[in-house]
C-alpha cells in the first residue's frame, strides 16, 4: 500500500511529480506574470480548475451542457511554496485525495520545468448534484465519474495494498 500523503503544509511542501498520477503541461504566457515577475495567484486557480475539468471531460465524458449531474465547487485552497514564471513550461499534476458519496476532494501540484521543488499545491472539493435541481440526489457522484477518477486516488487513505481505490 502506498503511504498516505499528509495534508499539512510541511507534507505538501515535499510533494513530488510522482505523487500525482495524471499530468498536463502548461506553457506560461506573458500576461500570467504579475508585477513581481512571477505567476499571478489567479493563474494557479485557473490551472487547478483546468486540469480537473480536462480530466473529467477526457476520461469521464463529462459535459456541463449534456450531463445530468454537475460538479459544483464547494471549497478551494492553494498553498504557495515557490514562484513559477513566464517564460516557461509548467508540469501540473492531479490526484484525488478523497472520494466520498457525493463529493470529491482533488489536489493539484504545480512544478516549473527543470525544477524539482513543488511551486504550489491546491485544489478543490466538488459536490455532485443533479443539474436540474442543484441538489444532491441519492446517486451522489455518478458512476460515470466515480469509476474514471478511481485511478487518481494515489496517496489517499482509500487506496488499498494493490494501489487501487477501496470503497
Amino acid at each position: 500500500m502506498g503511504k498516505a500523503l499528509g495534508l499539512d503544509i510541511a507534507a505538501k511542501r515535499k510533494r513530488t511529480r510522482a505523487d500525482y498520477p495524471y499530468h498536463e503541461d502548461y506553457r506560461t504566457r506573458w500576461n500570467d506574470n504579475d508585477m513581481f515577475h512571477h505567476l499571478n495567484n489567479p493563474v494557479y486557480a485557473v490551472l487547478i480548475d483546468s486540469i480537473i475539468n480536462s480530466y473529467l471531460m477526457q476520461y469521464a465524458g463529462y459535459s456541463t451542457a449534456k450531463s445530468a449531474h454537475i460538479g459544483l465547487v464547494a471549497h478551494t485552497y492553494c498553498d504557495y511554496f515557490g514562484s513559477a514564471q513566464y517564460p516557461g513550461m509548467l508540469d501540473v499534476g492531479l490526484r484525488v485525495v478523497k472520494l466520498g458519496t457525493s463529493s470529491v476532494m482533488y489536489e493539484v501540484g504545480v512544478f516549473q520545468e527543470g525544477q524539482e521543488e513543488v511551486k504550489a499545491v491546491g485544489g478543490f472539493i466538488q459536490i455532485w448534484v443533479l443539474k436540474a435541481t442543484n441538489k444532491v440526489d441519492g446517486k451522489g457522484v455518478p458512476s460515470s465519474v466515480r469509476e474514471p477518477i478511481r485511478p487518481l486516488l494515489k496517496g489517499s487513505e482509500q487506496e488499498d495494498e494493490m494501489g487501487k481505490a477501496k470503497l
